[in-house]
């Protein structure tokens, strides 16, 4: 499974709520625990310039006793929960928390206490993204705290470009959900290139550039079609194939279109190095979509590296099921 540890960080805004019942349903479909973390600010970080020792300490009674209230609801659904209460500033901490604690996935609000605003992501948010290293949910916050019928993921598109990293991410969502009610979209969105110039292209330029484009359709269908075969066991895999100017764009229209729960892509495309956080056709999907957004990290460079050498991509069927057993279709 490609979770083990959740991290589910809380300020005890009704904001930062909202990411609750995604982790439970990531944490019940990976088998993973979940950590509920608060950051509190010690004294020496507080806004405040005189905090009163007495008001700081009844502060975090009130936290412990409203994270042992979770973790008591989240514990009777079979979910292992630790819950921890530290000092300091938050997005340090809770970087500092992923590395001792071996967190491999941090489920997450767009926004937190400090309110919905005119950027993509609250200060923390943006931070833990820039220094976890680890993978993430991001949760666009809508108002108020959904249940959990309304985060079952019934629908879930996977973006996919050609890459071990896509396909290694396709292989990670079809084992998390296998066994359930779910339809897995794998949408791979060819690039019409560009041609920026003062005047039009000619009709040859034209040309030319429509069998790229055709060359490139023809091989990502047949590349679509043998991953969706590959993946195809018992849950619904269905591929699709679009042309478009603008990749991103089009992957969040479409999931908005096609009314899937739930985004899933790899942080670095083809294009983008692993040396950015994310790269930008994931960022710009982030930033655009109003659903949740499952980005997962690099492989390690041994495994991606026996991808491109010809590696099964997946290897989680089971000899049992045939492969045209494919339920709900």
């Amino acid at each position: 499974m490609p979770f083990k540890h959740i991290l589910l960080p809380l300020d005890s805004s009704t904001l930062a709520e909202e990411a609750v019942t995604h982790a439970i349903t990531l944490a019940r479909s990976s088998g993973a625990d979940i950590h509920l973390l608060h950051v509190q600010k010690s004294p020496s970080h507080s806004d405040e310039h005189c905090t009163d020792p007495v008001e700081w300490r009844l502060r975090r009674a009130e936290l412990r006793s409203y994270l042992k209230n979770l973790s008591e609801q989240i514990t009777g659904q079979n979910i292992r929960v630790t819950l921890s209460i530290v000092e300091g500033r938050p997005a340090e901490q809770i970087v500092e928390y992923c590395e001792e604690k071996n967190i491999d996935l941090i489920v997450i609000t767009a926004y937190g206490k400090g309110g919905i605003s005119r950027f993509d992501f609250g200060s923390t948010a943006q931070q833990v993204f820039s220094g976890s290293g680890r993978s993430f949910m991001v949760v666009r916050p809508a108002g108020a705290p959904p249940d959990e019928e309304e985060t079952a993921y019934r629908r879930i598109l996977v973006s996919m470009d050609g890459s071990p990293r896509s396909e290694w991410v396709a292989c990670q969502v079809a084992s998390m959900m296998r066994g359930q009610k779910v339809e897995i979209i794998l949408l791979q969105v060819i690039a019409i290139p560009e041609m920026p110039r003062r005047m039009p292209i000619t009709q040859e330029e034209h040309a030319t550039r429509e069998k790229f484009v055709e060359c490139n359709r023809r091989a990502a269908e047949a590349y679509l079609d043998e991953v969706a075969r590959q993946l195809r066991n018992g849950i619904k895999v269905t591929p699709k194939l679009l042309v478009a100017q603008n990749v991103a764009e089009r992957i969040y229209a479409t999931a908005a279109k096609e009314q899937v729960d739930l985004i899933a892509m790899s942080a670095h495309d083809w294009q983008s190095g692993a040396q950015q956080v994310t790269g930008t056709l994931c960022h710009t999907v982030m930033c655009q979509s109003n659903l949740p957004v499952l980005v997962f990290q690099d492989l390690p460079e041994a495994q991606l590296q026996g991808l491109r050498l010809g590696s099964n991509i997946c290897e989680i069927r089971h000899p049992t099921l045939s492969n045209d057993s494919s339920a709900h279709q």
